[in-house]
C-alpha cells in the first residue's frame, strides 16, 4: 500500500515555514484565526474550504498544493496516472487534425460513446473514465475534421462539449486542477461553435470551477451574473433543460457566496433556485447538470456547513430520501457535506456513518475527497480507543493506521 500522504494541515506547515512566517503571521495574512490555524496545523480541526482558499492566497500557492493533490501514489498504483498523460496528449491536440490512420466510426456511433462516459461521470466512475476519454476525444477531433455537413459539424462540437465536461470531472476529482483549468476553456471553446445557448450556459458554469478552486469568489460570482443575463436574452424558461441550466447556476453561486462567507447571497441564490425547481417538480438531468428540488437541498446542506450552520445542514439532510434517482455523486456529496456537520456537531458516530454512505454511493468520489481525507483524519485523531471500523475506512481512503 502506498504510503499516507502528509494531511492538509501537515502541507500548511510546510509551506508556512518555506515562506518563512509564524503561525501568528500566517493568520494575519490569511485573516483567520489563530487558533483556528494551530488546531489545523496538528490534525485537531478540519480544515474547511474557505480556510485553505484564505491559507493559499496568503501563501501564494495554489489550493492543491494545501491539499497535497493530486495523491500520486494512488494513481500510480492504479494506472490513473499513465491514463491521465494520454489524456493531456489527446487534449493538447485538440484544434489539430489527428492521425488520419484512426479509423473514422459514424457520428451516431460516437455520440453513444459519449453518452456512455457522461454516465460514467455521474457515478463517479473516474478509473474507467481515464482509460476511455483519450482515444473517444481523439476519435471526436477527427470527426470534427472529416464531417462536411454543417449539421453534422454542429452534432461533433456539441459531442466535444460532453465529452470535455465529463474530461473535466475527472481531471478535477483526482486532484489534477491545472488540467481541469485548461479543459474549461477548450469546453468554452467547443459550446461556442454550437448554436445552443445552454451548452454556452454549461460551459460558462464549468468556468467558474477554477475561480471557486482558486477561492476567487467575487469574480466567480460576477460570471455566474454575466452567464445568466446571457441566457436571460436568449432561452425561454419554461423548458426543463433551460430551467436545469438556469437553476445550476443559481446553485453554483450559493456554494460560491457560502464560501465568501456570505449568507445573504447564498440564501438569496438558494431562494431563487428552490422557486425555479417547482417548475421541474423533480430532479432532472440536463446537460449532465442536475436540477430540481432534491439537488437544491442538497446545496442548502454544503451552504450551510459552509456557513457555520450544522444544524440547520443535518436537519436538511434528515429529510433526504433513498432512491431519489440522483446520480451517484450528488448522493455521495450530500453525506460528505454530512459527515463534516455531524463532525463540526461532535457527532463521531454520525461522522463515519454518514463517510460510509458516501463510500456506498460514489467510492471513488469518496475516496480522493480532500474534505474526505480531513474529516476522516480529525475523527481518528478525536478517537482515544480502537474503532476498527474507522481504522478500515482510513485505511480504504489511503490514512495509514
Amino acid at each position: 500500500m502506498a504510503a499516507s500522504p502528509p494531511a492538509t494541515g501537515e502541507n500548511i506547515t510546510v509551506l508556512r515555514k518555506a515562506a518563512g512566517l509564524t503561525q501568528r503571521q500566517l493568520a494575519t495574512r490569511a485573516n483567520i484565526s489563530l487558533s483556528l490555524l494551530s488546531k489545523v496545523e496538528v490534525g485537531d480541526r478540519a480544515a474547511s474550504n474557505a480556510l485553505v482558499a484564505a491559507v493559499a492566497r496568503a501563501l501564494a500557492v495554489p489550493i492543491e498544493r494545501v491539499h497535497g493533490q493530486p495523491y500520486q501514489a494512488e494513481h500510480r498504483e492504479s494506472g490513473v496516472d499513465n491514463a491521465i498523460d494520454r489524456l493531456r496528449a489527446a487534449l493538447r491536440g485538440y484544434d489539430l487534425a489527428p492521425d488520419e490512420s484512426v479509423p473514422l466510426r459514424p457520428v451516431e456511433r460516437l455520440r453513444a460513446d459519449v453518452e456512455g462516459v457522461s454516465r460514467r461521470r455521474r457515478s463517479g466512475r473516474y478509473s474507467r473514465l481515464a482509460f476511455t476519454l483519450p482515444a473517444l476525444l481523439e476519435e471526436l477531433t477527427l470527426a470534427r475534421h472529416s464531417v462536411t455537413g454543417a449539421r453534422e459539424q454542429e452534432e461533433v462540437f456539441e459531442l466535444l462539449v460532453m465529452a470535455f465536461y465529463a474530461a473535466h470531472g475527472l481531471a478535477y476529482r483526482l486532484g489534477y486542477a491545472d488540467l481541469a483549468e485548461s479543459i474549461e476553456h477548450k469546453l468554452g471553446w467547443a459550446a461556442d461553435r454550437t448554436s445552443d445557448p445552454l451548452a454556452v450556459g454549461l460551459a460558462q458554469w464549468t468556468r467558474v470551477n477554477a475561480f471557486q478552486a482558486a477561492g476567487d469568489y467575487g469574480r466567480g460570482l460576477q460570471l455566474l451574473d454575466n452567464a445568466r443575463h446571457q441566457l436571460d436574452e436568449h432561452v425561454d424558461l419554461t423548458g426543463s433543460a433551460a430551467v436545469t441550466v438556469y437553476g445550476s447556476l443559481h446553485l453554483r453561486a450559493s456554494t460560491l457566496a457560502s464560501r465568501a462567507g456570505d449568507a445573504d447571497t447564498a440564501r438569496a441564490h438558494l431562494g431563487a433556485a428552490a422557486e425555479l425547481g417547482v417548475r421541474v417538480r423533480r430532479d432532472r438531468v440536463h446537460y449532465q447538470l442536475t436540477f430540481g428540488p432534491t439537488n437544491t437541498a442538497i446545496h442548502d446542506v454544503a451552504a450551510s456547513v459552509e456557513l457555520g450552520d450544522p444544524e440547520r445542514a443535518v436537519r436538511i439532510g434528515a429529510d433526504f430520501k433513498r432512491g431519489s434517482g440522483l446520480p451517484a455523486t450528488r448522493i455521495g456529496h450530500l453525506h460528505i457535506d454530512l459527515a463534516r456537520a455531524h463532525l463540526m456537531l461532535g457527532d463521531r458516530p454520525g461522522t463515519l456513518r454518514a463517510l460510509e454512505q458516501a463510500r456506498r454511493a460514489a467510492p471513488e468520489q469518496t475516496r480522493f475527497h480532500p474534505m474526505v481525507r480531513e474529516t476522516t483524519r480529525v475523527l481518528v485523531s478525536l478517537h482515544r480507543r480502537s474503532n476498527p471500523d474507522l481504522s478500515k475506512f482510513a485505511t480504504w481512503i489511503g490514512l495509514a493506521d
